[in-house]
């Protein structure tokens, strides 16, 4: 098991999975204080914190770009695959250029 923490948000590697990890203290944190909170009064309600981190959930799986159709996770996916194709890194097979 390989795990990786970084801003309050921590990836673990196990035998099959990918597992990623934030807590819901940390998401409001960031949802609180986003530079895209352009009302310092727009925060997470104490009481509706759990309200809150399920919106988050299913949002991060069920949510489109309107341009890819992509969920928020796929488009983070396909963005660190297009980092893997660009760096040809070497734990993928690549052809071979002529």
């Amino acid at each position: 098991m390989k795990k990786f923490e970084n801003l309050g948000i921590t990836t673990i590697v196990t035998g099959d999975k990918i597992k990623i990890e934030v807590k819901i203290s940390g998401a409001v944190n960031a949802f609180n204080n986003s530079p895209n909170n352009f009302t310092p009064e727009a925060t997470v309600k104490k009481e509706k914190r759990a309200e809150f981190a399920e919106y988050l959930a299913k949002a991060l799986v069920d949510g489109s770009d309107p341009d890819t159709g992509d969920s928020p996770v796929m488009a983070m996916f396909e963005n660190i695959f297009q980092e893997i194709y660009e760096g040809a890194e070497e734990f993928c097979n690549y052809p071979d250029e002529e």
